[in-house]
């Protein structure tokens, strides 16, 4: 007998269910934090943040960096405060329930850091040129009934990755 397992949903329900409840057998342990960044941030996105370590004290004023699996987004605003307002974060998450929650602190976290630095988008890590935010407006226009319908929607995520990249490769 074979079971059918795909990771990719096994992973999206199992951080879904983090970002409406505390995991603590999710959770990274906040010791290895600086507490001074801690501080500034709700105690619903540290509370929810399921990270494996602190990369945050690798970050330096005016950087940008992007977190890849940003979930409730405690290293961005943690990153956010480092790099001030001449830089940039961007958290990277394929989960909608995670960028809910760190979405809903973006103006209040901005406003307490006194600039806005960051944001987050949808897409899934191992295709960054794609924004799933683009690719979901495109098929709310465009909903698709049958299969002869699905040549167009890869058509479309073709054109976004290729016109409006999420991320943009270096040359």
């Amino acid at each position: 007998m074979t079971i059918a397992y795909d990771i990719e949903t096994t992973v999206r329900d199992r951080y879904a269910d983090g970002a409406r409840e505390v995991q603590p057998a999710l959770c990274c342990p906040i010791e290895d934090y600086d507490g001074r960044w801690l501080e500034a941030l709700p105690d619903e996105i540290v509370a929810k943040d399921y990270g494996c370590g602190d990369p945050t004290r690798y970050v330096n004023p005016g950087e940008t960096v992007v977190d890849l699996g940003s979930g409730a987004g405690k290293n961005c605003y943690i990153i956010a405060q480092k790099v001030g307002a001449t830089g940039k974060v961007i958290g990277v998450d394929m989960n909608d329930e995670m960028l809910g929650l760190s979405r809903r602190y973006l103006q209040p976290l901005g406003e307490k850091f006194g600039f806005h630095n960051v944001s987050f988008v949808k897409a899934r890590i191992q295709d960054l040129a794609l924004s799933w935010d683009q690719a979901q407006a495109w098929l709310s226009k465009h909903p698709i009934q049958s299969m002869d319908q699905i040549p167009a929607f890869k058509a479309e995520c073709d054109r976004l990755r290729q016109e409006t990249p999420l991320m943009k490769p270096k040359p």
